[in-house]
């Protein structure tokens, strides 16, 4: 749900109060929720990839899993592509504390251990699913597609077509 703070008070008990205005009707989530503990997480609003973008970037994938040789799985290509383009990288994690953290990434490939201070750590190879793309890392992963299939000699949309998807994927 998409909203704005609007106020932030602090009342004499110290208790922080604040204010948010909201698109869409809370009224009904309200009166369920009123005086009942909940739990409250507020990020900065991002505009996340549209579905048409999804869609044209899994057709694209298709077309190259077919085109290379040996062909390779669909799902081989898209993390290719995650791993080229998309965003990620290694990480070093406390190994006490590894599988609540690498839970966070879409996929993940563990690549070795060492010690610091004391303290073991694994390494891995992280990727971030497109699926939390915004708009902006979605157009620089669907841009490494489209130049991966023309590279392959596999007809894509025109520089005019895509420039028009990305209109409407960035919501102008």
């Amino acid at each position: 749900m998409k909203g704005w703070p609007k106020d932030l008070t602090i009342g004499l008990d110290g208790v922080q109060n604040l204010t948010l205005a909201i698109l869409g009707d809370f009224r009904e989530e309200f009166k369920k929720l009123k005086d009942t503990p909940v739990d409250v997480l507020i990020k900065k609003h991002r505009s996340l990839r549209s579905l048409d973008a999804n869609a044209y970037a899994w057709v694209l994938i298709n077309k190259i899993a077919e085109a290379i040789t040996p062909p390779m799985d669909k799902q081989e290509v898209y993390l290719l592509m995650l791993r080229r383009y998309g965003q990620g990288g290694q990480v070093s994690i406390q190994t006490s504390q590894f599988e609540s953290v690498i839970r966070e990434f879409d996929y993940h490939k563990v690549i070795g251990t060492g010690m610091a201070n004391g303290k073991e750590f694994t390494h891995a190879d992280v990727l971030v699913g497109s699926s939390k793309y915004d708009t902006r890392e979605m157009a620089v992963l669907i841009d490494g597609i489209i130049q991966e299939a023309r590279d392959l000699g596999i007809d894509t949309d025109t520089p005019e077509q895509i420039a028009r998807f990305k209109e409407r994927w960035e919501g102008k």
